[in-house]
């Protein structure tokens, strides 16, 4: 604890200051003392004349780590306490201010003993008499540390505030009220271009007017406000879309103070790219990306919107149009996707030029097209529109350097007192259309209730065949192929049958295009290569004389990747000579899928396998068809045999036939011989193979084992014997 001087010649003690309140009412010494060493602050007094002569220092000066006794004897401690950066300014204003007799009032660091900073107040003056005289100089320093650090952390959170406020993509503005402007950000204003006498003035009316001026519904945007200011407490977000395109979203809330609601803080956000970029989006999902129509998603809206009125008014009738282009493949394959894209786009074009405002043309995807004609007439008036649309479609269209022509299938169905949802009519007009394409295309069929009935039975037959697959429900039957010149029978024709547990029996014609749909003819052709193949090596076991067996193949089959691999492996499996299997195809399978059938065909010629082509003369019947592909032999389809009983034309038909075969080394087969003058005149014209009825139906494996084991000998053409349903020799199996 410090002591006031004593010395005698001291001008002044505390006590004799003088003037100071406690000390001129009386108070002792001690007690003043007592009452200034005890206030949180730091209270010294130094001489006058001598500014680092201390009179008095307090005991708080001792929070700075050194005690009283060096305040007291060392007049250069302050140069060492105050921090570096503060110290020539804190020194100098304090001499200066001790000269001119001037107070000082300023804050500056403190470094304590033990390295910490702390910041300080230091408020001083000089103390005088009454007669003016300078008694001492005074000060009290106060610890402002915390408060500086609070003030700092407010700066801090002030800056940060001030920065978001103005950073910040949104346009910001603080209202009162009374709808006075308190304050807005430079985003705020740039985005309604507001003025600086607005800003300058606080009006909020003026402001108010401003933003009602440039919104596209202004008395919407009134009716937010006035609800907005309403509700004190509130919470409120609304879009605000403006005349010059753009789009807001206004996000509003109250402004509290001490609980109470004393403005509100409106946000406005542009999301005029979003809005556009999600409209973009309701638009792809609604819209077929290439042309533009409504796609599938769409159609079927609309098609449910049709069924619902008509549910609610009889009179409110309506037509589903399935439209599907016919050969769009080959244009595509030929000329290229770009061509073809830019096809579909001509076509969704004419169609909509087709109809009236108030129909639907949408497009399913591929080149599946669908109208959906409300307030149709009967059927008579949709098979106009149906008629018209085809004769536009079969217009030529006019495609970078190319004329090109295409036609359409249509399938027709019209609304009607049975009550079916949208999926159904859609379904339905699809079946038709499938309908009309297999009744030779660039052609419409209505859809009626026979049809219905056929695509349900279809149904249950694919539900039956995937069931079949699984169960392995499926026989093979031999027709046996005879040479005419001798009645030797050395060769077979594979044929499937589908032992139904209910139908029994099926005959493939029955079953083969819904497998071909479904892509079950893949493994149900496999299966019937590997039968036929073991069988026959069965059979060979058996007899001296080569076998062989020949084996139909669909389209989807030859357009398998696998099926040069798939027969390889057969083969191998089997131990099978490749020549004793026999391959046939149909024509039109061929020239559909040229490029790619050449190059299956190929391979499969090079493992040694024969290729037949079948049913020769139905379809192109090109020479250059011949040519290419590496035939070895024919087959002249029934429809060709039948005509030449009495038929002059037929039978020349036929000898053309057997002379192109003879020329070009290709062998030749006659299928569906089933009278003995058709086997006559065959022989005549110098055919060497034929099968049909006349000599025998498709029979079980066991028939021909029996066949074969009895060694029957060739058939006797002058005497007739030959093997036929009714033959005890052969156990017939019963087809449909």
């Amino acid at each position: 604890m410090a002591e006031f001087p004593k010395k005698k010649n001291a001008k002044m003690t505390v006590a004799d200051a003088g003037n100071l309140s406690l000390s001129a009412a009386g108070t002792d010494r001690d007690a003043y003392r007592s009452f200034i060493e005890n206030l949180p602050v730091m209270f010294y007094a130094v001489a006058p004349e001598a500014p680092h002569t201390p009179i008095y220092i307090s005991p708080m000066f001792e929070q700075f780590g050194y005690p009283i006794s060096d305040w007291m004897t060392q007049p250069d401690i302050w140069d060492r306490v105050i921090h570096a950066e503060d110290r020539e300014t804190v020194l100098n204003n304090t001499r200066e201010a001790i000269l001119n007799g001037e107070s000082i009032d300023f804050e500056y660091r403190v470094i304590c003993k033990n390295g910490n900073i702390v910041w300080v107040r230091d408020r001083s003056c000089f103390i005088k008499d009454k007669q003016g005289n300078k008694l001492c100089w005074q000060g009290v320093i106060l610890n402002i540390t915390e408060r500086h650090q609070a003030e700092k952390s407010l700066h801090n959170t002030l800056s940060l505030f001030t920065s978001t406020f103005e950073s910040t993509a949104d346009g910001i503005v603080v209202m009162s009220l009374d709808q006075q402007i308190v304050t807005a950000n430079q985003k705020f204003i740039e985005m309604w271009g507001v003025s600086e006498e607005i800003m300058e003035s606080k009006d909020g009316n003026l402001l108010i007017k401003l933003v009602t001026e440039q919104a596209k519904n202004s008395e919407d945007f009134r009716r937010q406000l006035r609800e907005t200011y309403a509700d004190e407490h509130g919470t409120f977000t609304e879009l605000l879309e403006l005349k010059d395109g753009r789009v807001f979203e206004r996000y509003s809330q109250p402004q509290y103070l001490e609980g109470t609601p004393v403005g509100r803080v409106a946000c406005f956000r542009d999301i005029t790219e979003r809005t556009r970029a999600e409209e973009r989006l309701r638009h792809y999902a609604l819209h077929d990306t290439l042309t533009d129509l409504p796609n599938r998603v769409s159609f079927m809206d609309h098609l449910r919107l049709a069924v619902e009125r008509t549910a609610d008014n009889a009179h409110a009738r309506f037509a589903v149009l399935f439209l599907d282009l016919d050969r769009f493949k080959v244009i595509n394959d030929s000329l290229g996707h770009a061509v073809g894209d830019k096809l579909l786009i001509a076509i969704a074009e004419r169609l909509n030029a087709c109809v009236r405002p108030g129909d639907v043309v949408a497009r399913l995807g591929g080149d599946e097209f669908t109208i959906l004609l409300n307030r149709s007439g009967d059927t008579t008036e949709v098979a106009r529109v149906a008629e018209r649309l085809q004769t536009r479609i079969s217009e030529p269209f006019k495609i970078d350097n190319y004329e090109v022509f295409t036609t359409a299938s249509i399938g027709i169905v019209n609304s009607s007192n049975v009550i079916r949802n949208a999926e159904d009519f859609l379904r339905d007009a699809d079946a038709a259309m499938y309908r009309a394409k297999e009744s030779g295309k660039a052609r419409y069929e209505i859809f009626d209730r026979e049809m219905h009935v056929r695509n349900m039975n279809l149904l249950q037959v694919e539900t039956d065949l995937r069931h079949a697959v699984e169960r392995k429900q499926f026989e093979v039957l031999y027709q046996p192929i005879v040479n005419l010149e001798t009645g030797a029978i050395r060769e077979f024709e594979a044929l499937i049958r589908w032992r139904h547990p209910v139908h029994g029996l099926v005959n493939p014609n029955e079953f083969i295009n819904v497998a071909e749909e479904t892509g079950l003819i893949i493994p149900i052709g496999k299966w019937i290569i590997e039968e036929s193949c073991r069988q026959v090596v069965r059979w060979q076991s058996k007899v001296a004389d080569p076998l062989s067996v020949s084996v139909n193949l669909s389209a989807k089959q030859l357009m398998h990747p696998n099926l040069t691999a798939q027969v390889k492996d057969v083969l191998l499996e089997t131990g099978l000579t490749p020549s004793q299997l026999k391959l046939e195809v149909t024509e039109t399978n061929v020239m559909e899928h040229a490029e790619r059938a050449l190059s299956v065909l190929t391979s499969l010629n090079e493992l040694g396998i024969s290729l037949s082509t079948d049913d020769f003369g139905t379809g192109y019947s090109s020479l250059s068809y011949l040519q290419r592909f590496p035939f070895d032999r024919l087959k002249i389809d029934r429809s060709f045999i039948d005509k030449m009983d009495g038929n002059d034309k037929g039978t020349a038909i036929v000898k053309t036939i057997l002379m192109l075969g003879e020329n070009l080394g290709i062998e030749v087969v006659a299928e569906g011989i089933e009278t003995q003058e058709q086997l006559d005149m065959l022989r005549a014209l110098g055919c060497r193979l034929g099968q049909g009825y006349l000599f025998s139906r498709p029979v079980a494996a066991k028939a021909v084992e029996k066949l074969l084991r009895d060694a029957i000998e060739p058939f006797d053409f002058n005497h007739k014997h030959h093997i036929h349903p009714t033959s005890p020799v052969i156990e017939v199996a019963d087809v449909q």
